[in-house]
């Protein structure tokens, strides 16, 4: 198989260009020499040549000019000149005007020379991989970047389209529940112990997917920017209290304690009060759903140097799983275990919770251990701080 003619040389002695051929015999590639401009610039157009030798003084035209012009028209080959001992001026020159790879004064050593050819090759297809990796990352790139867009847009048009078809199961789902709640009040007529434990199911199962769907469209609102937050300054204790009344009932048939433990000292502050207390039925009734055994508690703690309020809700249950906790706050994720599936939900909650305290200017985060229960924590500013 042929040699791949990497290496142009030119030079108008011909004893040069042999022992330069002479000395690549056994290299891998072939050095093609040439005396004359006109063929070497045919060479140069034809060949794939990767580096060119040029001897200095030449009838016509120099080295350091010759391959001046060879980077303007060539500029990834690389360059090598060859002078004499006497033209250290050429050698200057070389590399302020040719801007060449190396110089070699005659006569040269043959492993010297070799090795030079080899980096220079080495260099080359460095360059060369160099210039691929780019393009082949402008490439990726692009496709990303349009990639991105595509998603954006179908992500729009798929919230879009949960919102529509939310708002159109509302109604029908208020009339199921309607006549699901008249059924079981005995009103159209007494019911059998099983009627009346079918039509509970149904009922439940009702009752979740109205919630579903409520999180869906109030999820979408917030992502969409649609709900304005309503932040005014009052009193986050009161606050906490009105949303842990409708929950006593649930922690007296657990048999579990429902604590609040209220920070006297806690300024007033600015908040959403029907969206803070929307997180609390959510955090406090998740705590209390995961929990057999024990409390249920609420701390309330102001730092006014840190301009923050720290609010700790604790359980005694079974704790998370270290794996589990970075799912916690992505949407439509549930929990491995017996206990989450047998205790339903949507999967938006902690997502809902996150956007609201974000929407405030805080931040929310979860500690637990596995068998040792778990901490819901979340901090707002006392001084206004939230997003947008």
């Amino acid at each position: 198989m042929d040699k791949p003619v990497n290496v142009l040389a030119i030079d108008d002695e011909k004893n040069i260009l042999a022992t330069l051929e002479r000395h690549c015999f056994q290299e891998a590639y072939q050095l093609t020499a040439v005396t004359e401009i006109d063929v070497f610039w045919e060479t140069l157009a034809r060949q794939p040549v990767k580096v060119v030798i040029s001897d200095q003084r030449m009838p016509g035209i120099n080295g350091v000019h010759l391959l001046r012009e060879v980077k303007e028209k060539y500029p990834d080959v690389i360059r090598i000149l060859l002078t004499g001992h006497t033209d250290m001026q050429a050698a200057e020159e070389a590399v302020n005007i040719g801007q060449v790879y190396r110089f070699l004064t005659k006569p040269w050593n043959a492993d010297d020379l070799r090795g030079t050819i080899r980096k220079a090759i080495e260099s080359y297809d460095m360059a060369e991989q160099n210039r691929r990796f780019f393009e082949d990352m402008r490439v990726a790139n692009a496709r990303l970047i349009k990639g991105n867009l595509d998603l954006q847009q179908l992500y729009e048009k798929q919230k879009e389209f949960t919102s529509t078809v939310s708002h159109e199961l509302r109604t029908p789902l208020a009339s199921i529940k309607m006549g699901l709640d008249i059924v079981l009040s005995g009103t159209p007529g007494p019911l059998t112990a099983d009627q009346s434990n079918f039509l509970g199911r149904a009922k439940s199962n009702v009752d979740r997917l109205t919630r579903l769907i409520n999180d869906i469209l109030d999820l979408s609102k917030m992502e969409s920017g649609r709900i304005v937050m309503k932040i005014v300054p009052g009193d986050l204790n009161q606050a906490i209290i009105e949303s842990l009344e409708p929950q006593k009932s649930v922690a007296v048939n657990k048999g579990l304690r429902l604590e609040y433990v209220p920070d006297p000292a806690l300024p007033q502050l600015p908040f959403d009060r029907d969206r803070l207390l929307q997180v609390f039925y959510n955090l406090v009734g998740n705590a209390l759903k995961f929990t057999d055994n024990g409390y249920v508690r609420v701390a309330v703690k102001a730092d006014i140097a840190k301009n923050m309020v720290t609010v700790r809700i604790e359980d005694s249950g079974p704790g998370i799983k270290a794996s589990d906790i970075p799912r916690l706050f992505e949407k439509f994720q549930q929990l491995e275990g017996e206990v989450n599936h047998k205790s339903g939900g949507t999967g938006l909650g902690l997502v809902i919770c996150k956007t609201i305290i974000e929407c405030h200017g805080g931040k929310i985060w979860v500690e637990s251990v596995q068998g040792e229960g778990s901490s819901f924590i979340f901090l707002l500013p006392i001084n206004e701080r939230r997003k947008g």
